[in-house]
């Protein structure tokens, strides 16, 4: 049982940050109302936006050890809070709140909103900067809403067409 509870990593500095901000950001998502998306939409925009961030935070927090969240070698709860939810939370309100006609505002808004976390996540002493620094965080970002998260909704509505005849 203490091998569990030494994996959570529930010692770790700043903990506290990735669990309100996962937690605020799931009820968010839980009572907006819905816009742009169905609750399909977003169950779908969850696992394939989760699964694409713990894919990119394999590759440059561990493999390329750019960062550190947590401490070093465990994936505690706050990692999987941070990297299952927060993305993803912020990929569902992003796009269903987006536009044709707010799609430049809501990439400037959400890239600030998430250089505003990635800071708050740095403050608290949760995530270490080891290579990693706030011009690849930014870069990412707006990649991540000018590009990624659209093509993700493009795809899945694509296909939803399809599979309809």
């Amino acid at each position: 049982m203490s091998a569990i509870v030494k994996n959570m990593d529930l010692s770790a500095r700043g903990l506290w940050f990735p669990i309100t901000l996962t937690l605020s950001l799931l009820v968010l998502v839980l009572f907006m109302k819905k816009k742009q998306l169905t609750w399909r939409e977003i169950y779908l925009t969850y696992g394939s936006i989760g699964f694409l961030t713990w894919v990119i935070d394999t590759l440059t927090g561990n493999i390329l050890d750019l960062y550190d969240v947590g401490h070093a070698g465990i994936t505690g709860i706050g990692d999987f809070l941070s990297f299952s939810f927060v993305p993803s939370s912020l990929a569902v309100i992003f796009l269903n709140f987006r536009t044709e006609k707010n799609k430049g505002f809501m990439i400037l808004l959400f890239t600030a909103i998430s250089m505003i976390i990635y800071w708050g996540v740095r403050a608290s002493g949760y995530f270490k900067d080891k290579g990693w620094n706030i011009f690849l965080a930014l870069a990412v970002f707006i990649i991540a809403y000018w590009l990624i998260i659209p093509l993700h909704l493009r795809l899945m509505r694509n296909n939803d067409r399809h599979m309809r005849k």
